[in-house]
C-alpha cells in the first residue's frame, strides 16, 4: 500500500507541474499578444506621424519650386512622386515626367500694378468726353417701351421687362 501512496503522490507532482507549465505558457501568450498589439499601435501612430512630415516635406518643397501642392501641377506632382522628399529630388522628377520648361510655365504673368489700371481708366474717361457722349441717363421709360414693342422680343422677355419696370419704379417711389 505504501508503494500505491507514492506512486499516487508522485502522479499529482506531476500533474501540478503540468498545470503550472501550461500556466505559465498561457500568460506568456498574452503577454506576447499584449505586447504585439502595442507593437502594432505605435507602429501605426508612428506610420502617421510620419505621412504628416513627408507632406509638410513635399509642401515645403513643392512651395520653393515655386508650385502649389492644391492645384496644377504641384497637385500632380503630390499624387505621382513617391520618393526622396527634397528640392533637387523633386524638380528632376517634375523636368523628367511633366518637360523642362513645366515650372516655369506654371508661374502666372503678374498682374498689371494699380497705377497702370488707374492711368487707363482715366485715359478712357478722357476719350469719352472728348466724343462727348452723354453722362445723362435715357429714358427708362422709353426703352422699356421700345423693347416692348420690337417685334424680335420674345414674350418671355417682354414680361421680365415689363416686371423689371414695374419694380424700379417701386423701388424709387419708396425712396423718395
Amino acid at each position: 500500500m505504501g508503494l500505491f501512496i507514492c506512486q499516487r503522490m508522485e502522479k499529482l507532482i506531476m500533474n501540478e507541474e503540468q498545470v503550472n507549465k501550461v500556466a505559465v505558457e498561457e500568460v506568456e501568450e498574452t503577454l506576447d499578444n499584449d505586447n504585439i498589439k502595442q507593437l502594432r499601435q505605435e507602429y501605426k501612430k508612428l506610420k502617421a506621424e510620419n505621412k504628416q512630415f513627408k507632406t509638410q516635406a513635399m509642401d515645403s518643397a513643392l512651395s520653393s519650386i515655386g508650385l502649389s501642392s492644391e492645384k496644377g501641377l504641384g497637385k500632380a506632382v503630390t499624387k505621382l512622386y513617391d520618393g526622396d522628399v527634397t528640392v533637387d529630388a523633386i524638380t528632376d522628377f517634375v523636368n523628367t515626367e511633366f518637360g523642362e520648361d513645366a515650372i516655369n510655365a506654371e508661374a502666372p504673368a503678374p498682374a498689371a500694378p494699380p497705377i497702370e489700371n488707374v492711368i487707363q481708366a482715366q485715359t478712357r474717361v478722357e476719350q469719352l468726353n472728348k466724343l462727348g457722349v452723354d453722362n445723362a441717363p435715357a429714358d427708362a421709360l422709353a426703352e422699356v417701351v421700345s423693347f416692348v414693342n420690337n417685334p424680335e422680343t420674345r414674350v418671355k422677355d417682354s414680361i421680365a421687362a415689363k416686371l423689371y419696370a414695374m419694380d424700379s419704379v417701386d423701388e424709387q417711389s419708396k425712396n423718395k
